[in-house]
C-alpha cells in the first residue's frame, strides 16, 4: 500500500477561514478549482510516497528527531506569485521557520526521500494549476493594491495523508526544547 504524505504548517483556523474567505472568491470569480482542494498550509517538506510499514516508520522518527524546536511568531503579509502559474499569501521568513524547515530537511535527507529538494521558498497558495497565463494576470491585477496582514504563534508541525482524494490532517508534532534534545553519541567526541 502506498501512502502519500506532505509536511506542513497550518494556521489556526479563525485565519484558515479568512484564507478560505480569498480562496472561494478567487475559484468563483476566475474559475480556478484546484487550490481548493487542499487545506490552507505551507509546506515544509514536499510530498513524498511511501510504500512500506518500514519506511513509515521511519520517516515518523526522523520528524519527531526534528522537533525540537522553539515557538516562534509566523507572519502571513500581502499577495505575491510566481509568474504565470501561482498567486499566494507571502509567508514571511523569520529564524524559527527557516531553521525548522532546516532541521525537517536535514532529518528527512538520510532517507532519500526525493531526489533534490527545491530551495524553501515560503508561501501560502490561493490559487495555482488550473490559473492559465491571462486569468493569473486578471487575478494578479485585481490584487495588487490590497493589503493582508495575518499572524500566528507556531509550536507544532502537522503531516497531512492523502486519503479519500483528500489531504487530511494525520499527525501532528508539538514542540519540543531544544535544551533536552539528546545528545549524539560519538566514540571520538
Amino acid at each position: 500500500m502506498e501512502n502519500l504524505f506532505l509536511v506542513c504548517l497550518v494556521p489556526p483556523i479563525s485565519i484558515v477561514e479568512d484564507i478560505d474567505e480569498i480562496r472561494t472568491y478567487i475559484s468563483e470569480k476566475f474559475n480556478v478549482h484546484e487550490s481548493l482542494k487542499r487545506p490552507a498550509h505551507i509546506t515544509l517538506y514536499p510530498p513524498v510516497k511511501l510504500s512500506a510499514y518500514n519506511a513509515e516508520k521511519r520517516f515518523f522518527k526522523a520528524l519527531t528527531d526534528a522537533s525540537f524546536s522553539q515557538p516562534f511568531t509566523q507572519v502571513l503579509r500581502n499577495f505575491s506569485s510566481f509568474p504565470e502559474h501561482t498567486f499566494y499569501l507571502d509567508v514571511e521568513q523569520n529564524d524559527g521557520l527557516m531553521s525548522l524547515e532546516k532541521q525537517i530537511t536535514k532529518a528527512l535527507q538520510a532517507l532519500k526521500l526525493i531526489e533534490k529538494k527545491e530551495k524553501f521558498n515560503p508561501h501560502l497558495t490561493l490559487a495555482f494549476r488550473d490559473v492559465k497565463p491571462p486569468v493569473f494576470k486578471q487575478i494578479s491585477a485585481e490584487f495588487k493594491d490590497r493589503k493582508f496582514k495575518r499572524e500566528f504563534q507556531v509550536s507544532s508541525f502537522s503531516v497531512y495523508k492523502h486519503m479519500d482524494k483528500r489531504w487530511q490532517p494525520f499527525k501532528e508534532f508539538h514542540f519540543k526544547d531544544p535544551g533536552t534534545k539528546p545528545k549524539t553519541l560519538s566514540l571520538f567526541a
